[in-house]
């Protein structure tokens, strides 16, 4: 366990119940005074790397260095999830508890707070603002991701206006949910029938996918594991030459085929294989009920598999893939009889060995996505399915 503790004065202190019903999340709010900062928060839950000399990172220490008292209104502040959060009136410092390592720490602003560590000396009179969430454990990648997406959209809607996704659209035009996808921030689909906005995808989702197909660059030895820990990392590959993924044009449909399916089946096959996902506090079971949507065919859900579980054995399947020099194009091995047959073939012990090694790290979706072990365990069990095929 780790705790900070802070200065914070009273007025400047704000706790928000979540308004959701049964939610036991909170929210706290409050300004510190640079020289107050607490160094060596926690860092593993923020998604992007921190370098200081961007643009982005000068601009920030630029606004802090300016020492105009009004840096902690121009700058979105530091976002942190925690264990617990204390406030003592009588001696107006708020102390926040880091249980583990995962799930607690910065989840966004992370430039900020390197920048405003390097600033302790007193010298400055400037504020800097904390959120800090409690209760959020089951969402830290969703939240993590949601909050890092300002320069990333960005990039993405230059994308688009570009027309740099071209090969995509090609690839994905007529699958069932083209229209949900969302090339242009803020992009919004309604639904025909309902006229409800419907649930959107980002395109960067969709990049991070295909891009675990390119066997240029990833190999049995080399997975592409920061399609889950870094979508614009999969964006900066793919715009580094966008038409050299008009190659995987033909299987791309059946990837997202594929990963619906296995989204649909996975629990299942573990259960048949002798398991209890339901058990399983990220499986978000509630008794045979409908949980969710499935991403691209929106079928009904009963249990929820984690990014970091799904990514791993969706990525294995690139195994399967040739590349024909005649039309210039990826197909599936002629050995087999497409992806899913093969998936049917060997879901039980894919979800048995994922699943399990989810175990021996604690359980922790966001934890199981970083590790290359569990791409490995993936990849060589659809590998051998393959080799016996």
């Amino acid at each position: 366990m780790f705790k900070a503790t802070m200065k914070v004065k009273s007025n400047s202190f704000r706790r928000l119940d979540d308004p959701s019903e049964n939610s036991k999340s909170a929210k706290y709010v409050f300004y510190v005074k640079v020289r107050d900062v607490i160094k060596n928060i926690p860092m593993a839950t923020n998604p992007r790397d921190q370098k200081l000399n961007t643009d982005v990172a000068k601009a920030i220490q630029e606004s802090l260095e300016s020492n105009d008292g009004y840096f902690h209104l121009k700058n979105r502040g530091i976002v942190l999830s925690a264990a617990s959060v204390n406030y003592n009136n009588r001696t107006e410092e708020v102390t926040i508890f880091f249980d583990d390592d995962e799930k607690h720490g910065n989840v966004d602003g992370g430039h900020t707070y390197k920048i405003v560590c390097d600033h302790l000396d007193g010298s400055l009179s400037q504020f800097v603002q904390f959120e800090v969430m409690t209760g959020v454990e089951d969402i830290i990648e969703q939240l993590a991701e949601a909050r890092n997406t300002s320069i990333q959209v960005d990039v993405k809607s230059m994308a688009e206006l570009a027309n740099h996704f071209d090969p995509i659209k090609e690839a994905l035009d007529g699958m069932p949910f083209f229209s949900r996808i969302a090339f242009k921030q803020n992009q919004v689909t309604q639904d025909t029938e309902t006229g409800k906005s419907q649930r959107m995808i980002d395109a960067r989702e969709i990049v991070a996918i295909i891009n675990m197909f390119d066997s240029e660059r990833f190999d049995e030895g080399n997975h592409p594991i920061q399609a889950y820990s870094s979508k614009a990392k999969m964006l900066e590959y793919y715009l580094e030459n966008p038409e050299k993924y008009r190659k995987l044009v033909n299987v791309s449909p059946d990837i997202f085929d594929l990963y619906d399916v296995i989204e649909l089946e996975f629990a299942d096959a573990y259960n048949n294989g002798g398991g209890r996902y339901g058990r399983k506090k990220y499986s978000g079971f509630k008794n045979n009920r409908v949980v969710g949507k499935s991403k691209f065919g929106m079928q009904d859900l009963f249990y929820k598999i984690p990014n970091g579980l799904i990514y791993p054995v969706v990525a294995a399947f690139r195994c399967l893939l040739e590349y024909n020099f005649t039309t210039e194009k990826y197909e599936w091995k002629k050995t087999i009889n497409g992806p899913i047959a093969v998936w049917e073939d060997c879901k039980q012990s894919l979800a048995t060995k994922v699943v399990g090694f989810a175990s021996s790290i604690g359980d922790n979706p966001n934890a199981v996505g970083k590790d290359p072990n569990v791409w490995d365990i993936a990849y060589m069990t659809v590998q051998q399915k393959l080799l016996g095929a």
